[in-house]
């Protein structure tokens, strides 16, 4: 049985399992220059050894499941920073990363998820529809950056993922896209959307990177039943809460929480948010409303996620 079968598993039984924290912020806090425009994914092409080290330190903290650091890695993010030529390159020497730490460090089955993300200039702007710098012309105006995407993905599957972990993705059509090419290549798929609280209450997509669409309509139009996942990741831990309540409203299936804590100077996380006990008592409150995924995004570190496996390693899942 493979690792994604042993995991889908898990999460049908109503395990719950942790996933890696932050990637880009941790190299960050290990002394890896973040890009100006391609942020964590030169780290691929010029320090995969940190990239593999940090991978490790998750998974000697807990993680079950640990995602490569190819958020930022599509050819239209690396394509501005001059690294258009180097893309297979760089979600290759991702994912190896991660399958080496692994080997390196596992004692019990780890999955290897590869990223693809709304970080993504051109798939984040709908009026660029047309062929990307060095890429082919997309087959449907309607879902912005399907090239790019398609070709991630197929780097990724072929590098030897064990899934797909759609990240920030808070835009219909360029989901739909994501989503599209994510499930060409037959690995199963997690949905991971970033919700924000309006002037009103109400909980819509990140203003910098999604649509306008609600919260509500985002799932409505995303949230397909064959997916393996549905996350809210990158989001204030608060909102996290009241957004796994959302999901369940339009989704059946297993649910995933890591936010993000502290803040952000380009190209740079600001370390100053929750301790890892602290955070610890957010994610205790997302397994109680039924959250199995749970993990950390920016500005978590090894150290939260040893937290998250000691405080709710072995549990089951709140139904």
């Amino acid at each position: 049985m493979g690792v994604a079968e042993v995991l889908s598993g898990r999460l049908a039984e109503g395990e719950l399992v942790i996933i890696d924290g932050g990637m880009g912020s941790q190299l960050q806090a290990e002394g890896v220059p973040m890009d100006e425009v391609a942020w964590s994914a030169r780290a691929n092409l010029e320090r995969p050894d940190v990239v593999q080290r940090v991978h490790e330190a998750y998974i000697r903290a807990g993680a079950e499941v640990i995602i490569a650091n190819t958020f930022a890695a599509s050819r239209a993010a690396l394509e501005p920073a001059g690294l258009g030529s180097r893309v297979a390159e760089a979600n290759r020497n991702a994912v190896r990363a991660a399958l080496r730490a692994r080997e390196a460090a596992a004692t019990r089955p780890v999955a290897v998820a590869g990223s693809m993300s709304s970080f993504c200039p051109v798939a984040m702007e709908p009026a660029a529809a047309g062929p990307s710098p060095a890429g082919p012309a997309r087959e449907d105006p309607r879902l912005p950056g399907l090239a790019d995407f398609r070709e991630q993905a197929a780097l990724l599957a072929e590098a030897g993922a064990d899934l797909i972990a759609l990240e920030m993705i808070d835009g219909e059509d360029y989901g739909r896209a994501a989503l599209q090419a994510a499930a060409e290549t037959g690995l199963p798929v997690w949905l991971g959307v970033s919700p924000a609280r309006r002037d009103d209450g109400t909980l819509g997509t990140l203003p910098e990177i999604g649509d306008g669409s609600s919260f509500e309509d985002l799932l409505n139009a995303l949230a397909d039943p064959a997916l393996a996942a549905v996350t809210v990741m990158h989001a204030d831990p608060g909102v996290t809460l009241d957004a796994i309540d959302v999901i369940r409203g339009h989704y059946a299936g297993p649910i995933g929480a890591y936010a993000e804590t502290g803040g952000w100077q380009p190209p740079n996380w600001v370390f100053d948010g929750l301790t890892p006990g602290e955070y610890l008592q957010h994610a205790t409150a997302w397994a109680d409303r039924g959250a199995q995924l749970i993990g950390g995004c920016c500005g978590t570190g090894p150290a939260h996620i040893q937290a998250l496996a000691g405080g709710l390693g072995q549990r089951t899942a709140a139904k």
